[in-house]
């Protein structure tokens, strides 16, 4: 009978609504006029599948008020299956037994009895969630008390990827691939611009053309006589230079190309950066953690 009482309890309770608490009261009611089946058929849905009462100690009432409807319904198995999870909830209930009914009282008692290694678990389980909320309790409490922090903001400029020598890996805090770019780009462009000027000092626009025996004034010189050593090494220093000047802009369009694909508009500072103050606006060279950079001053 109390089965089919049950199936027909109320259903479709949400947690912490009007309708959970006013079946929390009517299930009181019930139990406080000794209706057993009553109440089981109400406070029952209250805590299973799931509980939805709001408190803890709405939980614990329930708990305790269905476990001794249980007993008086002679359904010994579900009455201990209610005080243990009670028990549970609160290792140290007891019944009065100046209260309470002798019958619950000795029924009680014998659970506290079976379950004494658990019941000690679930005393340790509660002082340990005590323990973890007062823990939390005073981290939020020395939460409030900080002062708000202050994140500082490192703002790179889009343009400086466009500078080569690794401008933009620097801005980007890639040091090491700033270096490479760097060192490849001045080794390339070193050797384009010397060996330019190296042929214009030696040569001019036009290298001189010898001839390799006495020649006589006016006379043309025999072209299989004519010295070209000034040309060839003449052309081989202007090869120099192009070949090393090509590698130059390869290298420098592959810097940037890198630069773009990293770019990161603000970097945050770490703690204890020192910022740079003046008055004057406008771009400049910075020096930063994360290597040498470019700033724009506002």
């Amino acid at each position: 009978m109390a089965s089919a009482l049950i199936a027909a309890g109320p259903t479709g309770l949400m947690p912490g609504t009007p309708a959970a608490r006013d079946a929390f009261d009517r299930g009181r009611t019930a139990f406080g006029r000794a209706e057993y089946a009553r109440a089981i058929e109400i406070l029952h849905p209250l805590l299973y599948p799931e509980v939805v009462l709001d408190s803890e100690g709405e939980v614990v009432q329930a708990r305790r008020m269905l476990g001794v409807a249980y007993l008086f319904e002679n359904k010994p198995d579900e009455a201990r299956r209610e005080f243990h999870k009670l028990l549970e909830l609160r290792p140290d209930y007891r019944f009065d037994p100046l209260l309470d009914p002798q019958r619950v009282v000795d029924f009680f008692n014998s659970v506290l009895r079976e379950e004494e290694a658990t019941i000690a678990d679930f005393e340790r389980r509660r002082r340990q969630r005590e323990q973890d909320a007062a823990d939390k309790r005073l981290r939020d409490a020395a939460l409030l008390r900080l002062p708000p922090k202050i994140v500082r903001y490192e703002r790179h400029s889009f343009v400086v990827n466009f500078v080569p020598f690794g401008a933009g890996q620097f801005q980007n805090g890639q040091r090491r691939k700033g270096w490479l770019f760097l060192g490849a780009e001045a080794v390339l462009g070193a050797v384009s611009v010397g060996a330019f000027a190296t042929n214009l000092s030696l040569y001019g626009v036009a290298p001189h053309r010898g001839c390799k025996i006495d020649q006589t004034a006016g006379v043309e010189c025999p072209a299989a006589y004519i010295d070209h050593g000034q040309e060839d090494t003449s052309r081989t220093l202007v090869g120099v230079s192009v070949v090393s000047g090509g590698l130059f802009w390869a290298v420098a369009i592959w810097g940037v190309i890198d630069a773009i694909y990293y770019h990161q508009p603000e970097v945050p500072l770490p703690d204890g950066a020192k910022i740079a103050r003046g008055l004057s606006t406008g771009p400049r060279l910075t020096f930063s953690p994360n290597g040498l950079g470019a700033a724009w001053a506002f």
